[in-house]
């Protein structure tokens, strides 16, 4: 999968644009508010049906009511994409090899790995943050995940409604309600824990060579799952501790226990992070665990994932800069960057944004 050109129309700031696109490095140059996290955001929904910045309707341009994005591969092929306004929502339409389909088809999803500021600051974040990271990874990774976890948060908003019904329903039929969606909640609940922790398993054989590397000296990362009953033993713990709870989850009108309201630590060199790390480590980290998830998409797709960096530079030293561009050498990169760095002067295609 190589990318050639993208054009947009009525995409947020942009009326029209098009725009060439390097096999190597496209570096993307602008003030803030020019448009470059637009460009990476189009090139994101075309090849994964969705945006990473929040709601569709806000890619369309102020003021219309559909926007239309296109790419062009290197091989000549191409995908369109076509939003319109529907309220407070976008209806989508994609057009792939003559093909239209409301939805970007899962086996149509292309890899694709974004590096963020946000994330990088996701280690002194909230739980929630911590949370929707592992989510997005494994269902980045895997759509059979992103389908579990649609099933487990549908599970989960029925059994809160039903908790809030307590005083408007016969006592007998609302226990054995509950106790049915308690059943379904535990099993999804399972599922859902163990695919996490195969996935800290995985990021605890490999973040502590790929950190090292990028900081050149030897560390040591672990993480841990808030958690700690055993697979096989936390169906049944679920069960027991939803139905220890139940009065209490239904005077506060929610289930207090789950993935939902699960963590994450990770320590660095047997060390909180977001007690003991500085801001850089703290970066390194997450930079670590983007180079992981490179790595795994391109096990799982057989293909070199494209690497989407917006604005990712300004929050790094010069040395972190040069080792995370020479671990994606070889990777069709687009970068984003408010001025030209020495760092950043590279083999690139550069686009040079106004406003």
């Amino acid at each position: 999968m190589t990318l050639g050109h993208i054009s947009l129309h009525n995409v947020r700031s942009y009326q029209l644009a098009s725009h060439a696109l390097d096999p190597n490095v496209t570096l993307i140059l602008g003030r803030n508010g020019s448009g470059k996290t637009s460009l990476l955001e189009a090139t994101y929904l075309l090849l994964r049906g969705t945006s990473f910045r929040g709601r569709d309707r806000d890619v369309i341009a102020h003021g219309q009511s559909a926007a239309t994005l296109k790419l062009q591969f290197a091989d000549g092929s191409e995908r369109r994409a076509r939003l319109e306004q529907a309220g407070d929502k976008a209806n989508k339409e994609f057009t792939l090899e003559g093909k239209v389909s409301a939805r970007l088809p899962a086996t149509k999803r292309l890899p694709v790995v974004l590096f963020e500021p946000d994330e990088l600051r996701l280690l002194s974040s909230s739980p929630q943050r911590r949370r929707d990271f592992l989510d997005g990874v494994l269902s980045r990774l895997s759509p059979e995940y992103g389908t579990l976890l649609n099933r487990y948060t549908r599970t989960l908003l029925q059994r809160n409604e039903l908790l809030k019904q307590h005083e408007r329903m016969e006592a007998a039929a609302w226990e054995n309600h509950l106790f049915a969606w308690d059943i379904k909640f535990s099993e999804l609940a399972e599922s859902v824990v163990r695919q996490r922790r195969a996935f800290i398993d995985t990021s605890n054989q490999r973040l502590s060579s790929l950190y090292s590397a990028m900081a050149d000296t030897d560390h040591t990362i672990t993480v841990t799952y808030s958690d700690a009953t055993p697979n096989d033993q936390y169906k049944q713990a679920t069960l027991k501790r939803l139905a220890h709870g139940r009065r209490s989850d239904a005077m506060r009108g929610f289930t207090g226990v789950g993935p939902h309201r699960d963590d994450i630590t990770i320590n660095l060199d047997g060390h909180p992070a977001n007690e003991s790390a500085s801001r850089g480590e703290m970066r390194t980290i997450m930079l670590a665990y983007k180079l992981l998830e490179v790595s795994l998409q391109e096990a799982r797709s057989g293909e070199r994932p494209l690497i989407l960096m917006d604005d990712v530079f300004s929050e790094l030293d010069a040395v972190r800069e040069r080792r995370l561009m020479d671990s994606l050498k070889g990777y069709q990169t687009i970068i984003t960057a408010t001025d030209l760095r020495d760092e950043l002067k590279i083999d690139a295609s550069i686009i040079q944004l106004e406003g």
